[in-house]
């Protein structure tokens, strides 16, 4: 009995010396290293295209910081911050990786969505005047220029340089722009210009027409040694009743209802200009009546279809 006891007690012994030293082993064994991290934040994650947001971050037990996704290159360790733009409408990701000494990574990522922009207000390009008789209507994208010659009657124009005779013919007139669908003109924005094309623009004033009227009708007779064109009417109308052009010394008769009649005449390079009115008998019979002779031969002419005898 006393043998087994003994035997008992060596392997108890024996027992409580390894349990002993796998205790001691984990006491004085070295602590676990801390785990490599990073943390990735943004101020937004919706914009509007053309606004920025500033991108923040900290890491931890880490050596190295890459940046990929929509940025790039190595960032401040362990803790930096970076403003960045989106360059279009979308979904922007940007992405951090932390890399300790041993090789292991850990990343973070956030996205920002980048809404369109609307239409930006525009500042129209004015019209100019760089002299007084030229006109020089601009290009500006989506914006269209106009002129106005008053009573609602509009035009509009291509980007040129104009004679600002075309426009004008003494009386002022205005040059507007306006932005197309779907845009907006800037607020405060210049977008009128008056013009008044000067005597100036229309030649000297010379005698290039001998003028004689008759009953109903006036014949025109050129005096000088260069074609002149001839536009007649009466002022105010939006056209003329006629147009011809005489070559030197010639002459032409036209038959008018007018009393008075408006006559414009000018040389080929516009260097020399007439502008008169000439009277026009029109009571024919009743001049005969009087003992009038001077348009008994010319009979009372007819007004054109609906245009009312002046």
């Amino acid at each position: 009995m006393s043998m087994l006891i003994t035997r008992r007690a060596r392997s108890l012994s024996s027992f409580g010396a390894a349990f002993a030293l796998v205790i001691s082993v984990f006491a004085f064994a070295s602590p676990a290293q801390a785990a490599v991290g990073v943390d990735l934040n943004v101020t937004d994650t919706t914009i509007t295209q053309g606004e920025s947001v500033t991108l923040s971050w900290t890491s931890t037990e880490a050596i190295d910081l890459v940046a990929s996704g929509q940025w790039s290159g190595t960032k401040a360790n362990p803790a930096g911050d970076e403003v960045v733009t989106p360059a279009a409408a979308g979904d922007f990701t940007y992405t951090l990786t932390a890399t300790d000494e041993n090789g292991r990574e850990a990343t973070d990522s956030v996205t920002v969505t980048v809404a369109p922009a609307g239409p930006a207000d525009i500042t129209p390009a004015p019209v100019t005047f760089p002299d007084p008789c030229t006109v020089v209507v601009p290009s500006t994208p989506n914006v269209t220029y106009f002129v106005d010659y008053g009573d609602g009657d509009t035009e509009a124009l291509d980007a040129d340089s104009y004679d600002g005779t075309d426009f004008s013919d003494g009386d002022e007139v205005t040059f507007f722009a306006e932005a197309n669908d779907g845009f907006a003109l800037a607020d405060g924005a210049v977008t009128e210009w008056d013009y008044t094309a000067p005597d100036e623009c229309f030649g000297e004033e010379a005698t290039l027409l001998k003028v004689d009227a008759s009953c109903g009708e006036v014949t025109f007779e050129n005096v000088v040694d260069e074609s002149v064109t001839v536009l007649y009417g009466s002022e105010g109308e939006n056209a003329p009743d006629g147009d011809f052009t005489l070559g030197a010394g010639k002459s032409h008769t036209v038959k008018t209802h007018r009393a008075d009649l408006l006559f414009i005449a000018f040389t080929t390079d516009d260097d020399k200009v007439q502008f008169d009115t000439v009277e026009v008998p029109q009571d024919c019979d009743n001049d005969a009546d009087s003992g009038d002779e001077s348009g008994s031969d010319h009979p009372t002419v007819a007004p054109a279809a609906g245009v009312a005898a002046r």
